[in-house]
């Protein structure tokens, strides 16, 4: 087995050089024909530092914990993507834990954020079982940031530009001429949900009837359940702004299963962007947010040595409009 005393040898350095171009030492002033040369004989020797003993003399785990509601939805996968990147550049690693899959405040995760066993916590989830976490966080001063969700239990809650989405979305039906224009929103509650709510309300103005507004989880069935529901009560509704794209796709579901011709009869907007709405039978407007710049973000604040973290940070990058065939004109198609 190569030891670190090796790899220092072959390079023609200090072992401390070696240990400190490995664990990515932002302090070391050196060369970079030097540290290209050193990680060129870690590569070449396949040598894996010993993370156990880095964690004893550091009294650091090297992990971040990232626990979401739901790992099979799409877009949490996005942010993931843009958080293990920056994991990576901090030399962490990512411990993925999904809070619809059973009991994880009291899990095997929750024991080791309880334990003081990871560096940080990124949370984009809430209930109860977010709740523990959090609290099993804090009494370790376990640094904890929340996405999209304020919980009010502390740490540093990140937010998107949520209610410029809203606003483009709600935006672009106004300005093909649409005027009843109903919303499929998120879960009421949640800090996401209003400022979405707000974006909505704003751009339609006068036009905002609360009773235009259904609620769903970012879930295929039940945004077709609560589009079927919304639409059969208010039959002159010829736009919808969806607040998620999962739940979008459930909405155009139900608009074919009243008979309802997409964009001719309903067009539908929506906030987010995943690879297949593009490859439905209609292809999605969306809003495209700056997911995977929100998980670098994160992953960023969690691993901030010796400061006083914000309680609140705003992604500053404007979200991406992208048209495609779900919106037209009224009694039009695109």
């Amino acid at each position: 087995m190569t030891t670190l005393a090796e790899i220092a040898r072959r390079a023609g350095v200090s072992p401390a050089l070696v240990s400190r171009v490995i664990n990515n030492d932002e302090t070391l002033r050196v060369s970079q024909e030097t540290r290209e040369s050193v990680l060129r004989v870690v590569h070449e020797a396949n040598y894996a530092p010993n993370v156990a003993a880095q964690s004893l003399r550091s009294s650091k785990s090297g992990t971040i914990a990232f626990v979401v509601h739901d790992a099979a939805n799409p877009v949490y996968g996005e942010i993931l993507r843009g958080a293990q990147a920056e994991a990576e550049r901090q030399n962490k690693a990512i411990l993925l834990g999904d809070s619809a899959a059973g009991n994880v405040g009291n899990s095997r995760l929750a024991q080791m954020i309880g334990g003081g066993g990871v560096d940080g916590l990124i949370l984009q989830a809430a209930g109860v079982q977010a709740d523990n976490l959090i609290i099993k966080a804090a009494r370790k001063k376990v640094p904890v940031v929340q996405l999209q969700t304020d919980t009010g239990l502390g740490g540093t809650l990140i937010q998107l530009p949520d209610a410029t989405a809203a606003k483009i979305a709600t935006r672009h039906l106004r300005d093909l001429g649409h005027r009843t224009i109903g919303c499929l929103a998120t879960v009421e509650g949640l800090t996401f949900t209003e400022s979405r709510m707000k974006g909505w309300q704003d751009e339609m103005g006068a036009d905002a009837d609360p009773s235009l507004v259904a609620h769903a989880a970012p879930v295929a069935a039940e945004g077709e359940a609560a589009t079927r529901e919304l639409l059969l009560r208010h039959t002159e509704i010829t736009g919808l702004v969806c607040f998620n794209v999962i739940a979008a796709i459930g909405a155009t579901r139900a608009a074919g299963a009243l008979g309802l011709d997409v964009p001719r009869d309903l067009s539908i907007a929506s906030i987010h962007d995943v690879k297949f709405a593009e490859d439905l039978k209609v292809p999605l407007t969306v809003v495209r947010m700056p997911l995977a710049e929100m998980g670098q973000v994160a992953a960023r604040t969690v691993c901030i040595k010796g400061a006083e973290l914000p309680a609140r940070m705003a992604i500053a990058t404007s979200p991406e409009f992208v048209q495609r065939q779900s919106t037209a004109a009224p009694g039009r198609r695109p």
